[in-house]
């Protein structure tokens, strides 16, 4: 950095700290409020400013606040929890698992038991044939398949069009 940039910078930071004289507005000439700028009737805009407005003065315009909430006469706490009880939502009972036939089964079988054999066998360093590894390979590729190839297409008459964008 050369020294101009040096000295503009450190000029810049101490704007930033210095405090404001009380001639100097935080904000343009345009955004200042006059006393009959539209505001409601007894409000001062020095309101907007100080931090002494409380909900005293803002009753005293006419703005109430909401008045409490009771809780109902005749109500207890069994009322209450009866009609909670009443308003709770209680999902339905799921369907069943679907058990699948048995190709779908013994496809299922081929694409997982190879893969965890094969783990088991790499973790006791054994030292399988080959003949062994090609049949868990080639096990895990047929089920894979077989699953993909039986998978439920897109049917036009399906009513149910999934998340179309």
């Amino acid at each position: 950095m050369s020294r101009d940039d040096d000295q503009t910078w450190a000029e810049l930071i101490d704007s930033f700290h210095a405090a404001p004289s009380d001639g100097d507005q935080p904000w343009p000439a345009a955004e200042e409020l006059g006393p009959d700028d539209g505001l409601e009737e007894g409000v001062r805009p020095d309101d907007f400013r100080d931090a002494s407005v409380t909900l005293g003065s803002l009753t005293e315009r006419g703005a109430a606040p909401d008045p409490p909430v009771e809780a109902p006469a005749s109500g207890g706490i069994d009322d209450a929890a009866a009609e909670e009880a009443a308003n709770h939502f209680v999902p339905p009972v799921p369907a069943p698992i679907p058990r699948g036939d048995r190709i779908q089964r013994l496809a299922w079988a081929a694409v997982i038991a190879p893969p965890i054999a094969l783990i088991i066998v790499a973790i006791m360093s054994w030292r399988p044939s080959d003949e062994i590894v090609l049949f868990a390979v080639v096990a895990f590729v047929a089920g894979f398949v077989t699953l993909v190839a039986r998978m439920r297409g897109h049917h036009p008459n399906d009513p149910d069009d999934g998340a179309v964008i």
